[in-house]
């Protein structure tokens, strides 16, 4: 047990801190005679305890963290037109850096400059509140047209760039605006509700792909980090046994189970807590820079702990649903 709970608290801050865990170079498939069965079917039953666990937390709701919501008129649009510009500074980093969404889609692997730089031009439309809007559809298509060109696991690792323009797009940059365009946002007001779920299923669907993309089903990557850093923490903690390759795995499963705890809507402000601070504690350890590369996942984090993951597109909503049709076809019957 204090195992796991080491695990839950420190993996994703070690697991987060990184892109393809700064490996530079081809690094060849890593062959382990380890039982990589048994340690990924631990990780599976300790995923089911907790996600079954959240969701009969979600049903009564318990551990919903309300308290943290704001209270204050507007709070929600005035933190979405923040979500924007800080979404927006994020793109002009990337941009003025060389990269598309994430550095490993550099213009040096074969991203055109082309898009680069309408990334740099989206970017600041988003700070400035220039027709955010549009740009939020840019955005989108933006992503779309990435796809052939890094190949679909890389894009979908990214897939957050897609729920950050789909939010945009629906709540604008209202507030803090030098040109909005009313006509659009009336438009989309019919859609609010569905920002916050898209946000999350974006937030979580990166976890998950990161997880096994990145960890679980290419370990070699996190093993040479390791072999160069001395950041395997358990066995420090006297877990001789705990090899690389399992802490890998294991930061692969960590980081998966929180993407589908997202994906899932249940308990969201208390999974966006954990990993607000799992978010911090790379800071720490890589300086400033590291806040730089994750500005958008942790403004959107932080969005999603203030004000929860919505009501729309979670697994809940569904079960209710499937009650009520038993319910009717029990008493129809």
């Amino acid at each position: 047990m204090f195992m796991v709970l080491v695990l839950a608290v420190l993996l994703p801050g070690i697991a987060l801190a990184h892109t393809r865990w700064f490996a530079a170079g081809e690094i060849l498939p890593y062959v382990s005679d380890e039982p990589t069965a048994l340690y990924l079917g631990a990780w599976a039953l300790v995923a089911f305890a907790i996600v079954t666990t959240g969701i009969y937390l979600e049903r009564r709701g318990l551990m919903q963290l309300s308290l943290l919501h704001p209270r204050r008129d507007h709070a929600y649009p005035r933190a979405a037109s923040t979500f924007s510009m800080i979404a927006g500074a994020f793109f002009l980093i990337a941009g003025t850096h060389g990269y598309l969404f994430s550095p490993n889609l550099t213009i040096e692997s074969g991203i055109p400059y082309t898009l680069v730089v309408l990334q740099i031009l989206i970017g600041v439309a988003f700070l400035a509140g220039v027709y955010a809007r549009v740009a939020a559809l840019g955005l989108a298509l933006l992503w779309l047209a990435s796809i052939p060109l890094a190949g679909v696991i890389a894009i979908l690792e990214d897939v957050w760039v897609l729920s950050t323009a789909l939010f945009v797009l629906i709540m604008g940059s209202d507030y803090f605006s030098l040109v909005p365009w009313r006509a659009f946002a009336h438009l989309t007001r019919r859609y609010h509700e569905y920002a916050l779920p898209l946000l999350r299923l974006g937030t979580g669907a990166t976890l998950l792909v990161l997880g096994f993309s990145e960890k679980i089903l290419r370990p070699e990557l996190g093993i040479n980090f390791l072999a160069q850093h001395d950041w395997n923490f358990m066995q420090l903690l006297g877990f001789e046994w705990y090899s690389d390759y399992l802490f890998v795995l294991s930061a692969g499963a960590v980081e998966s189970l929180l993407g589908l705890i997202f994906i899932l809507g249940v308990v969201t402000r208390l999974n966006a807590l954990v990993l607000a601070i799992f978010f911090t504690i790379p800071m720490f350890i890589l300086g400033p820079i590291e806040l730089a590369g994750h500005l958008p996942h942790f403004a959107a984090v932080v969005l999603l702990l203030l004000f929860g993951g919505g009501n729309r597109l979670k697994i809940s909503q569904k079960l209710r649903a499937h009650r009520r049709r038993t319910a009717l076809s029990a008493g129809a019957g």
